[in-house]
């Protein structure tokens, strides 16, 4: 967090080598813990509209982050998951899951990451099906909150 808007706005060998340090620790986290459900949501939108794999991620970030928080109380984790939001939130210098949306929303203005399906020529209403369907329930069992289609079509469809 600390160099990737420098980075963005102009690279130098600090940023950049900080940045590589943070996708590698990035890969090396996801490697031990999994993938959860914005990366299992990601995939369609990547093989089916051609988006890249980062911002098809950042489809739905927020918006899991969002669910997951909401529906705490159903959580399945082996770790409180309550604590681990506090954490989040404290990491990300924010006081509540509002603000924290609002930060990921920031950070995604600030990449100039399209969020509106329509401008990234995904008809999410007509597809929404296929979308679906192209999800892998693997992927998607590392989620703290146990998902459904229902859940997912909740989630695709949120502004």
């Amino acid at each position: 967090m600390k160099y990737y808007l420098d980075f963005l706005k102009k690279p130098n060998k600090d940023n950049s080598y900080a940045m590589a340090l943070a996708a590698n620790l990035s890969g090396k986290a996801i490697n031990i813990s999994k993938t959860t459900a914005p990366h299992a949501v990601s995939y369609p939108f990547t093989s089916l509209y051609g988006i890249s794999h980062g911002h098809a991620v950042s489809l739905t970030l927020e918006k899991f982050f969002y669910f997951n928080f909401v529906n705490s109380n159903k959580s399945n984790a082996n770790f409180d998951l309550n604590q681990r939001f506090k954490m989040i939130f404290n990491l990300s210098n924010v006081a509540n899951i509002n603000d924290f949306t609002s930060f990921i929303l920031n950070i995604k203005k600030n990449l100039k990451l399209e969020s509106n399906y329509k401008n990234l020529g995904v008809d999410i209403d007509q597809n929404l099906s296929r979308i679906i369907s192209s999800i892998s329930i693997q992927r998607l069992s590392n989620n703290p909150i146990e998902l459904n289609k229902n859940d997912l079509k909740y989630i695709l469809l949120s502004k």
